[in-house]
C-alpha cells in the first residue's frame, strides 16, 4: 500500500517565467522521498511562458496544475489547499528557491511539537543591492520562536488547522498572511519562526522604484485588515506612519505656498522637520538594533520611501495579481 503524502506544496503564480523554473528545480533537489510530497501550482491566468515552463516539470515532480484567472492570491492559495492530500500544507511563492533540507527542517519542527503553524522569513539573493541588504537582509532577520506573523511565501500549516481557520481571507488582495496568522494565534495556535526554513526570495526589490511599488502593493488592504480586526489594532504602526506622512506632506504643501506668496519661511522649516524627524529616528533605531552605525542614512531613506508607498496605497487601485 503506498505511503500517504505528508506535505502538499502550494505555489500561486502569474507571469513569472523568470523565476518559476528556479523554484520548481529547487523542489526536485529536496532530500525527501517524493512519496512524502505533492506540488500544486495554481496559475492566475499567465500570458507569458509560465505555464509552458511548469508543464516541463510534470515528469520531475508529483505535480498538479490548476488555472484560475482573476483571483486574489489568497484565493489561489485556498484553491490549491482545497485539493491538497498532505497532512501539512506548505505555501511557497513562485519567486522563492528552497534548500535541499527544507522539508527535513519542517519534519524536525513537527517532531518538536510546533507543527501547527510555522515557517520563516525570506533571505535575499547574494550580491543584492543596498536597498535589499538594508531593508530585507538586516531589518527582516528574525530569531527562532513564537512570532506575530510569517510571510505566506514560506508558511506551513497543518491541514486540519488551516481548514478549521477557514483558510486565507479571499476578500483581501494583500496582508492575507498577517490576517491568517492573527486568527491562528487567537484560536490558540502559536505561529513559530524557524530560521533554518528560510528560502531565497528572488523577487526581493533591488531598486528604490521596485521597493516603492512593492511596498505600495503590500499596503493595498492594510487598512481593511486593521478595521476587520478591531480592537486588536493589527497593522496600527504602519497605518499611523502612513497617515502621519500624509498630514505632514499636506502641511509642507501649505507652508510652501505661504513661503512663496507670503514670505513666511519658518512654518515651512518646521513642517519639513516634522516630516523628516521620524525617519531619522527610525534609521537610528535600525542602526542600533543591527549595531551598524552606517545604516542610519540608508534605513532613514527606506523608511521614508516605505511611508510614502503606504500612504499612496490608500489612493492606488491595482488589478488582481
Amino acid at each position: 500500500m503506498p505511503e500517504a503524502i505528508c506535505f502538499s506544496i502550494v505555489i500561486p503564480v502569474k507571469n513569472d517565467e523568470v523565476n518559476i523554473a528556479r523554484c520548481l528545480s529547487s523542489l526536485t533537489r529536496l532530500a525527501a522521498p517524493y512519496v512524502l510530497l505533492e506540488v500544486i501550482v495554481v496559475d492566475n491566468g499567465s500570458t507569458d511562458r509560465t505555464l509552458e515552463i511548469v508543464n516541463d516539470y510534470l515528469g520531475a515532480l508529483p505535480l498538479t496544475i490548476l488555472v484560475r484567472p482573476g483571483l486574489f492570491i489568497s484565493a489561489l492559495r485556498n484553491l490549491g489547499a482545497s485539493i491538497a492530500k498532505g497532512t501539512w500544507i506548505a505555501f511557497l511563492d513562485s519567486d522563492c528557491e528552497v534548500r535541499a533540507n527544507w522539508l527535513d527542517w519542517a519534519q524536525k519542527t513537527i517532531a518538536s511539537g510546533w507543527g501547527n503553524v510555522f515557517g520563516s522569513f525570506y533571505e535575499i539573493p547574494e550580491d543584492s543591492s543596498w536597498v535589499a541588504t538594508y531593508w530585507y537582509g538586516e531589518r527582516e532577520r528574525k530569531h527562532g520562536g513564537e512570532i506575530s506573523y510569517l510571510p505566506a511565501g514560506d508558511l506551513f500549516f497543518r491541514g486540519d488547522v488551516f481548514r478549521k481557520l477557514g483558510g486565507f481571507d479571499e476578500s483581501i488582495q494583500t496582508n492575507e498572511d498577517v490576517e491568517v496568522c492573527q486568527r491562528a494565534r487567537t484560536a490558540g495556535f502559536p505561529v513559530v519562526c524557524v530560521p533554518e526554513l528560510s528560502v531565497i526570495h528572488w523577487g526581493t526589490p533591488q531598486t528604490i522604484g521596485q521597493f516603492f511599488r512593492k511596498s505600495r502593493w503590500h499596503g493595498t488592504h492594510v487598512l481593511r485588515v486593521f478595521l476587520q480586526n478591531l480592537p486588536r489594532l493589527l497593522n496600527l504602526k504602519p497605518l499611523l506612519l502612513a497617515f502621519y506622512t500624509i498630514l505632514c506632506l499636506i502641511a509642507v504643501g501649505i507652508c510652501l505656498f505661504l513661503a512663496v506668496f507670503g514670505g513666511h519661511h519658518l512654518p515651512l522649516v518646521m513642517a519639513a522637520i516634522a516630516l523628516l524627524l521620524p525617519f531619522c529616528m527610525l534609521g537610528a533605531d535600525a542602526a542600533i538594533k543591527t549595531r551598524k552605525p552606517r545604516a542610519i542614512l540608508p534605513m532613514g531613506v527606506l523608511f521614508f520611501v516605505y511611508a510614502l508607498a503606504r500612504a499612496s496605497a490608500f489612493l492606488y487601485v491595482r488589478p488582481h495579481r
